[in-house]
């Protein structure tokens, strides 16, 4: 669920291996897209990804927070097939496993992707109450503009 730490554990995890000397990107799956379609406007798709894969560990956090279209699935799949047991992968996302279907259009570039990034990967699931709803209910009445 929104607001249960993902992003903050994912952030926490990076700064962790930068403090061991480990090379690490973050990206939300937007961005990575994003980039990933520039490459495509000047062929040059595949060095763009193995340059990310320089990194150590590569973070994309906020998957299936936007729907992805055909050709944006292609590419994140794409990606994590070229890190796929080369580079550690730390991935944050709302949606349940069975439900990736969502945002990724094609069935078959979901269970394909799910299978390379669980096949080695460690899951924690978030649980709980939305800290910054917590946050939001618990503020001063000054800090709340009636109109």
């Amino acid at each position: 669920p929104a607001g249960t730490g993902k992003s903050h554990s994912l952030i926490a995890l990076g700064v962790a291996a930068v403090q061991a000397g480990h090379k690490v990107r973050y990206f939300t799956a937007a961005d990575l897209v994003e980039t990933l379609y520039r490459g495509l406007a000047d062929n040059s798709v595949g060095r763009v990804i193995e340059n990310l894969l320089r990194a150590d560990l590569v973070i994309i956090d906020e998957v299936g927070l936007a729907p992805l279209d055909d050709t944006g699935a292609q590419l994140l799949f794409r990606f994590v097939a070229a890190a796929y047991e080369r580079r550690a992968l730390g991935i944050g996302s709302h949606w349940p496993f069975d439900q990736w279907g969502r945002f990724l259009p094609e069935h078959t570039t979901a269970v394909s992707l799910l299978d390379r990034l669980l096949h080695h990967g460690i899951v924690v699931v978030t649980e709980g109450e939305s800290f910054r709803m917590k946050q939001a209910r618990t503020r001063t009445p000054a800090r709340l503009i009636k109109k």
